[in-house]
């Protein structure tokens, strides 16, 4: 994902519950990769902090339900 993509989820004008809830697994990772990159820079986007938070948790919680003892096996 480059920068404007970026760029357009975090100023997507509906809230960042509903944008990643509409997400797929795959764009979700690729969100919160591109994040993760983004504020690995000098100058990360405004709101990205507060994106890669939320875009990460909705990504560990569709883990969790795909796979629910990966945590608890023996």
């Amino acid at each position: 994902m480059n920068r404007p993509q970026l760029v357009h989820y975090i100023n997507d004008s509906r809230d960042p519950g509903v944008v990643l809830s509409e997400a797929t697994v795959r764009e979700l990772e690729q969100l919160v990769d591109a994040l993760y990159r983004n504020l690995d820079t000098p100058e990360p986007e405004f709101g990205a902090q507060v994106w890669y938070e939320l875009a990460s948790e909705e990504l560990q919680r569709r883990m969790d339900r795909k796979f629910p003892d990966a945590y608890g096996a023996a």
